[in-house]
């Protein structure tokens, strides 16, 4: 499909000031109902585990401010709610996951000298790519780089080599076909249109890997590939996809677009696309979410009412619904996208430093 694209309207697009309206509240967000379960008690353990491994590859500069930043973002609870029946030794490796992400999210959203830099960008990815599918560290690997290669080795031990190819696959869907046309976006300062951001969005999110870690979390969960390629369980993967990743965009709306001219954002295509007012654009995107979420209840229920009984799909499907309320619960209480300047009254408060 041919993707359209705008250039981004000075005006309604990058805001020069923080908003000074009071946005819906983010109440309006539908959350799916699910069997009563308790986050894990592993979330300040694995935090300071990722903490110390990430600041001893220097993939996390020794910085008091970057520290900071980092313990405020509370890491280990997103993992301990999305994950609550993980074991110990798999939530590990959940959360150094979630960090990598995190953290090449940064460089890459925040950072005009990787973002804005599509060549070096891409030897970037394909260097953590090679490692992810297999490949020796180079002599001068960088952080991330060994940070994927201790990542894939433990993993490895842990998983299935079909598990394994999945995951990887779904890791370079993600780099080579989401964050690398989003960084594109923002070097040549364009806004893709809705139905084009909506697909981009659900790679350049990275949700199909955390998606992944439900079967891999768990031991006896890995999803044999006939339950997996099922259409309902490929439709809820996609729904779930889209809720996670458009629900963070409301998020962290204040922090890539209003602070760093970051175009790849629901709202922010919202606003350009249908010259629609902060509020309404954002009332709008809860709209869209709302339905994606309905009609990922619609499928459980169809899913519920079919004779696909196995416990493993059972357990997924719970395991998708803790992504979409775990996110929600993590974003509202992280440091990372509180702002006394959020349009959303629930993130209006002191930032993390």
């Amino acid at each position: 499909m041919q993707q359209r694209t705008r250039k981004s309207a000075p005006g309604a697009a990058l805001l020069e000031e923080p908003p000074r309206v009071e946005g819906p509240s983010l109440s309006l967000l539908r959350i799916p109902a699910a069997l009563p379960c308790e986050p894990s008690l592993h979330a300040a353990a694995m935090e300071r585990g990722t903490r110390g491994r990430v600041l001893a590859l220097e993939l996390l500069r020794h910085e008091p401010a970057q520290v900071r930043r980092f313990d405020a973002s509370q890491f280990g609870l997103l993992t301990a709610h999305v994950y609550p029946r993980g074991t110990w030794e798999r939530l590990e490796l959940c959360n150094d996951w979630h960090v990598w992400l995190f953290l090449f999210d940064d460089e890459v959203d925040e950072l005009a000298e990787v973002g804005q830099r599509p060549a070096y960008l891409k030897a970037y990815v394909d260097a953590c790519l090679e490692v992810w599918r297999g490949g020796a560290l180079r002599a001068q690997a960088t952080p991330l780089e060994r940070f994927s290669w201790e990542l894939r080795q433990r993993m490895s031990r842990l998983a299935s080599e079909l598990w394994m190819e999945r995951f990887v696959r779904d890791v370079e869907d993600y780099l080579h076909r989401g964050a690398l046309p989003a960084a594109r976006h923002w070097t040549e300062g364009t806004v893709p249109d809705l139905e084009s951001y909506i697909e981009q969005r659900a790679l350049d999110s990275a949700v199909y890997t955390a998606e992944d870690l439900v079967e891999f979390a768990e031991p006896g969960q890995e999803l044999p590939e006939e339950l997996f390629r099922l259409p309902l369980v490929q439709r809820l993967r996609l729904l779930c996809t889209r809720v996670v990743a458009l629900t963070n965009d409301l998020f962290s709306f204040e922090k890539e677009v209003l602070w760093h001219r970051n175009p790849n954002n629901f709202v922010h295509v919202l606003r350009v696309s249908r010259g629609l007012e902060l509020r309404e654009a954002i009332s709008t995107a809860i709209d869209i979410i709302n339905a994606d979420t309905d009609a990922f209840i619609a499928c459980e229920e169809l899913l519920q009412a079919s004779r696909l009984a196995d416990p493993r799909l059972l357990g997924y499907v719970e395991g998708l619904k803790a992504w979409i309320r775990g996110n929600v619960h993590w974003s509202l209480v992280t440091g990372r996208y509180s702002s006394p300047t959020s349009p959303f009254p629930e993130l209006r408060r002191q930032a993390s430093p």
